[in-house]
């Protein structure tokens, strides 16, 4: 009876360490359940098996470090491939390649109360058995301050905009430029930006900006630059405001996930700038959009303002 009752128990082990058995875990609605506190086995074969995938999510929300630990220490694997990590809504957050005689393998990520996030493991050349750890620790309420942005206790609270708000009309409210009197005023009466409400009177006349020194600063699309005045002259740029919500290294580059897509007017082929820096958009989702760099991390920070033009 005792023989009967452990039967069970050793072919699903067996299974879901790939000794042998069908691969369950190919595709991601098979994706392979990884919880806190259990140490997941499987392997990868670039010809047998290419594709794995894992599922991840937690009760509340949390910091969630993932680690993925490939061969062993004393055996040098030679798997190629890569991990990528997916958000519940199908966009890409990470992504890290895998090289031969590496072993581990760490994402650390905030994960939301009850949602999903999905690893891919996709070999590509070579076999490896490896081991899947996860760790939950309390979330930080300061770990997502971005640019601009201090922590005062416990909080993210803003310090600054960049680019700075337009004088006279707008002001900085938690890292982002906004109108001091929405909707603009009646006529007769001015905004009181300090008070940001309509007032009575006619508004101080703005002080003179000195000219450029070294002719004009950066124009924008279908502008020119007047020599005389230092001044950029011309249509003013229109486009897509938002902001970049995901920051991932890829070659030479980065990757930026922009949270502006297809219902906000952006089309694949689009013309954009970040921190200075042009680029093109390269996918486009009805919420999101997608933009390769030739950039460092440290030049785009997650939450940085983005300009798509139309």
């Amino acid at each position: 009876m005792l023989g009967r009752r452990l039967l069970p128990v050793v072919l699903l082990a067996a299974f879901a360490c790939g000794g042998g058995g069908a691969d369950i875990d190919d595709a991601r609605p098979k994706a392979l359940r990884i919880s806190p506190g259990v140490l997941v086995k499987d392997s990868i074969d670039a010809k047998r098996d290419p594709v794995d995938w894992k599922d991840f999510s937690y009760y509340q929300d949390a910091r969630a470090t993932i680690v993925f630990s490939f061969g062993d220490r004393f055996s040098p694997h030679a798997l190629e491939g890569e991990i990528a990590l997916f958000d519940f809504e199908g966009s890409a957050l990470q992504n890290q390649r895998i090289m031969p005689g590496t072993v581990d393998y760490k994402f650390v990520l905030p994960v939301r109360k009850d949602k999903d996030y999905f690893f891919r493991v996709e070999a590509r050349r070579g076999k490896a058995a490896y081991l899947v750890e996860t760790r939950i620790d309390p979330l930080d309420a300061c770990d997502d301050c971005g640019k601009g942005q201090a922590c005062v206790k416990g909080a993210c609270v803003a310090v600054g905009c960049t680019p700075p708000c337009r004088r006279g009309s707008e002001v900085c409210e938690q890292g982002e430029c906004v109108e001091a009197c929405p909707g603009g005023c009646r006529k007769g009466k001015v905004c009181d930006v300090s008070e940001r409400r309509c007032v009575g009177g006619e508004p101080a006349a703005p002080r003179a900006q000195p000219p450029a020194r070294k002719g004009c600063p950066a124009c924008g699309a279908g502008q020119t630059c007047n020599e005389d005045t230092n001044q950029c002259e011309g249509a003013a740029p229109t486009g897509v405001s938002g902001a970049v919500v995901s920051v991932v290294e890829e070659g030479s580059g980065i990757v930026i996930i922009i949270n502006r897509g297809s219902e906000d007017g952006v089309r694949r082929g689009a013309q954009g700038r970040v921190a200075g820096i042009a680029f093109t958009v390269r996918d486009v989702s009805a919420t999101k959009c997608k933009a390769f760099l030739n950039a460092k991390p440290s030049q785009v920070p997650a939450k940085s303002r983005v300009t798509i033009e139309k």
